[in-house]
């Protein structure tokens, strides 16, 4: 009879452990210019793409005061230092990564597509995160300035007074 008990709760764990929920790690670097040297906050989310896309800056920032369902962590990033987060990962949904740094320039958040891979590596730069390394995710930057009219043509320079004229001697 006690080995029926053994056998049973095996048979539990294995089974509960072939139907694990998936977990993505966060492996962020933050060098010391980071956000002018001061802390920010790194909030992961799932989204649908299309929420994602015209989600603001200010409705992200408001997710760290009141985290809402699609919230699944909020950390703080430290300038000088690696910060690891391990999440959940909800089924079929993308996954967005948020920075809010106090300025942002560029690039702020980052969408990872399902499949979500099970790790991802960011690395940040003053106040944005860092694009030009190869990475698993697609990161929007900050729409791009509208195009400065062009500068009227200068008008022409005046020609230089004539030289004048000298008698002829007598």
């Amino acid at each position: 009879m006690k080995h029926l008990g053994i056998a049973a709760g095996l048979l539990l764990m294995l089974g509960s452990a072939g139907c694990a929920t998936p977990h993505l790690t966060v492996n962020v670097k933050a060098p010391p210019g980071t956000n002018q040297g001061r802390p920010l906050y790194m909030v992961i989310r799932s989204v649908v793409t299309k929420t994602y896309l015209s989600e603001g800056y200010g409705d992200v920032a408001a997710k760290v005061i009141t985290p809402d369902e699609s919230v699944l962590q909020t950390a703080v990033v430290y300038p000088s230092r690696l910060t690891r987060v391990r999440v959940k990962l909800p089924p079929e949904k993308a996954v967005a990564v948020s920075f809010l740094f106090t300025t942002p320039n560029g690039a702020w958040q980052a969408l990872l597509d399902t499949p979500v891979p099970d790790s991802i590596d960011i690395e940040l730069q003053e106040s944005r995160i860092r694009t030009d390394i190869p990475l698993p995710l697609s990161v929007p930057d900050m729409p791009a300035a509208p195009a400065l009219p062009a500068a009227p043509a200068a008008p022409a320079a005046p020609a230089p007074p004539a030289a004048p004229k000298l008698a002829a001697p007598k």
